[in-house]
């Protein structure tokens, strides 16, 4: 699901080997601050339509054809999931009681938004020194599907 509404391969939000476990720290984040009946719909929702094409299901769990301010709390929870896993921060759905905040230091290093601006944060880099004098790499060597893929 989460790759759908990101647009990065789930082997890369969910890699064989992950020291950090992000995908687990954001759903038992989201599940705390919304409940496990509110995650359970979503990904019920996502299950019925999980075989359609990525675009197809983010633009479904969005509700993209229905005007902003009026999507239901479903799809604002997907919109958090989103927000959650490119800036490594929760900003709650209207109508919910949590507040925001930034999930963890290891969150908002791994973001996602360093890998789309094909960066990092000021103060922590994986990349070894000089790499600033060659042009990035594709966005696809940064995880992006950009392949249509899932």
């Amino acid at each position: 699901m989460s790759a759908a509404l990101t647009g990065f391969q789930s082997s890369f939000l969910r890699p064989f080997l992950d020291p950090t476990n992000l995908s687990e720290v954001f759903y038992n984040f989201a599940v705390a601050q919304v409940g496990q009946t509110a995650m359970d719909n979503l990904l019920n929702t996502f299950r019925a339509i999980q075989k359609q094409p990525a675009q197809q299901i983010a633009d479904t769990l969005l509700e993209v054809k229905i005007p902003t301010g009026k999507e239901s709390s479903q799809a604002q929870l997907a919109q958090a999931i989103i927000l959650m896993w490119y800036l490594g921060s929760w900003y709650p759905p209207p109508g919910t009681n949590g507040k925001q905040q930034v999930i963890s230091s290891q969150a908002y290093t791994k973001s996602l938004v360093w890998n789309v601006a094909q960066s990092h944060p000021m103060g922590f880099s994986a990349f070894t020194f000089g790499y600033w004098s060659q042009p990035p790499a594709g966005l696809d060597a940064f995880g992006v599907n950009t392949g249509g893929g899932q």
